[in-house]
């Protein structure tokens, strides 16, 4: 304590007389501007006040910092998670399956991935702006479309992804249908044009045993098959 209170006045040792020195009488060192004798309940004010400051401080750099944080995992455009939020939750998920211990079980879910048809199309014919507004048209129906508990996020320029978490694959993939049967009936209405939204779609399963980038590879493969099905029935339909 008496070197706190030094440091806080340098001139306290200085002003011990040499009277005192000399005669061994005891020597109390005195804050300047504080007096002696100030009540105990002051100095237990001025302290509790301190620690309050001190907690609201600290809460709010906390605060800041949650901000921040979620804004490295958070899509500009359409509010929704990015490819780095979409991971951390994924891994997350991954890692509880496995504490339960049941690959395929209530411990794991279903990962939907998401590729817009013809958005290249909408982009050059319409315009930037019509294609910002066509990918947060799809983020909100998609979020719409799902369990509060599910994740949704866009992965990448025309991608989007769905964490269907605690779901079997059988129930996930009934899941998946309904949202593409849904989509049928979805469009943007753009300076008085009409534009279809469409997608395909890859679904997997996950469980206790799986890695993530296995999961989202398989995923991201039966899209493509998918896709590649879907174009091929367009143009048959085109060419009837």
């Amino acid at each position: 304590m008496n070197a706190i209170v030094a440091a806080l006045n340098p001139a306290l040792n200085s002003g011990a007389s040499a009277a005192d020195q000399h005669e061994g009488r005891a020597w109390t060192p005195v804050l300047r501007g504080v007096r002696l004798g100030t009540p105990r309940s002051l100095d237990q004010e001025f302290l509790k006040q301190l620690l309050a400051d001190a907690q609201a401080t600290i809460a709010e750099q906390q605060e800041r910092i949650a901000h921040l944080e979620s804004l490295t995992m958070t899509d500009e455009l359409t509010g929704l998670l990015n490819r780095r939020g979409f991971y951390d939750h994924f891994r997350r998920e991954l890692a509880a399956a496995r504490r339960i211990g049941a690959p395929g079980g209530t411990g794991g879910g279903v990962v939907v991935m998401i590729d817009l048809d013809g958005f290249k199309g909408i982009n050059d014919t319409h315009g930037h702006l019509t294609g910002d507004s066509y990918l947060r048209q799809v983020a909100r129906l998609i979020a719409a479309a799902v369990r509060r508990e599910d994740v949704v996020a866009r992965i990448g320029g025309d991608e989007f992804a769905i964490l269907l978490t605690g779901m079997d694959a059988n129930a996930g993939a009934a899941r998946a249908q309904q949202l593409l049967d849904m989509a049928e009936g979805w469009h943007l209405h753009w300076n008085g044009a009409e534009l279809p939204i469409r997608f395909s779609l890859g679904v997997q399963a996950y469980g206790a045993g799986d890695q993530e980038d296995e999961v989202m590879r398989k995923a991201d493969a039966h899209m493509y098959g998918n896709k590649g099905h879907r174009r091929h029935r367009r143009a048959e339909r085109a060419s009837a």
